[in-house]
């Protein structure tokens, strides 16, 4: 732990010794209020979280603070009770500037932490575990606090936590809290997203090339070969305004494609990838999207990602191939070997 990290988590303990503590779990908690403040994809892995919560404390109220991008993710969601947008500048690529002072500042002087105060959760969960997060929890006045020991700090702050694992999936790692919380019933661990009604299959192949960090994405030129790769199939590209000009250069070559990058909300391309034949996408939102429609995969991972085994475990599902550097193949995949990978699953679908 570096001195910036530990001279932090002294703040945190320190503020613990002014706020509500309560050393024994609450029977029946009227309120638990779950923070992932996080990315969209982030947010989707842990979603079976909600319905445990709710299997074990079937009359509580389930708060769930999210970043106000996120509020498609969670709409319809029976397991959870009320959104509360927490837009704080932390652990996300959506709020910028990040730091010390405007994580602080956040925490003691925003209206969306007075409003989380006004709830009198009992219970409070950081899925994520860092210092910031049991600041918030203890600024709103929550007593039981859970957060994870081994990520980014906090946890001299909670009464219970989670063992961070990079060899464990990290929606199972967020199951973890519900079993620290007594539940032993846990749901399927997979993306839960309610859409109304089942997507309608479109038989085509979705491409979301999208990526939160340029070097964690695979290359954009590798993208427009790959399309060019993939004539005899239906080509959907989705993704935000800035893929817009990828999107198109991917359909150029296929008059069967269409571009609907910056066209979609985020819930028009949960549609979308829950009737695709195939998705084929960075490691993002997408990959999580497709495995809650059970839809299969193809995840290619960019230069940053040093294993590609090590990458499903943590965030991989059944129907989710993924390809990147590993041992016995150092190198990026290419559109030629990622093309083979497609035509290998594609006569099964």
């Amino acid at each position: 732990m570096s001195w910036r990290r530990e001279a932090f988590e002294t703040l945190v303990r320190s503020v613990r010794a002014f706020a509500p503590n309560a050393e024994i779990l609450p029977d029946a908690p009227n309120k638990i209020f779950v923070l992932r403040n996080n990315d969209i994809g982030d947010l989707l892995v842990i979603t079976p979280l909600f319905e445990a919560l709710k299997r074990r404390f079937p009359k509580a109220e389930i708060l769930v603070g999210v970043g106000s991008w996120n509020r498609g993710v969670l709409a319809e969601n029976p397991h959870v009770s009320k959104i509360l947008e927490v837009n704080a500048p932390w652990h996300n690529k959506f709020i910028q500037s990040q730091g010390i002072i405007a994580g602080l500042r956040y925490v003691y002087l925003s209206d969306e932490a007075r409003e989380l105060r006004k709830e009198s959760a009992e219970i409070g969960i950081d899925v994520l575990g860092s210092g910031f997060g049991s600041l918030l929890l203890m600024r709103a006045g929550i007593a039981y606090r859970l957060g994870v020991r081994g990520y980014s700090g906090g946890n001299s702050a909670v009464q219970g936590l989670v063992e961070h694992c990079g060899q464990e999936h990290v929606g199972r790692q967020a199951l973890r809290f519900a079993e620290l919380l007594g539940c032993t019933d846990l749901p399927e661990n997979r993306p839960q997203i309610f859409l109304g009604r089942t997507p309608a299959l479109n038989r085509s192949v979705v491409i979301a090339p999208g990526a939160g960090l340029p070097g964690k994405g695979w290359p954009g030129d590798y993208f427009v070969q790959l399309g060019e790769m993939l004539t005899k199939e239906t080509i959907v590209v989705i993704g935000s305004e800035k893929d817009r000009v990828l999107g198109a250069q991917i359909c150029e070559k296929n008059p069967r494609s269409e571009n609907n990058a910056g066209k979609l909300t985020l819930r028009e391309s949960f549609s979308l990838i829950g009737g695709a034949k195939l998705v084929i996408c960075n490691s993002s939102m997408a990959m999580h999207a497709a495995a809650a429609f059970r839809r299969p995969a193809v995840v290619v991972l960019g230069e940053q990602f040093s294993s590609a085994s090590q990458h499903w475990r943590q965030w991989g599902y059944p129907e989710t191939t993924v390809l990147g550097r590993d041992e016995g193949h150092p190198g990026v995949f290419n559109p030629e070997e990622v093309s083979a990978e497609i035509q290998k699953i594609l006569p099964q679908l």
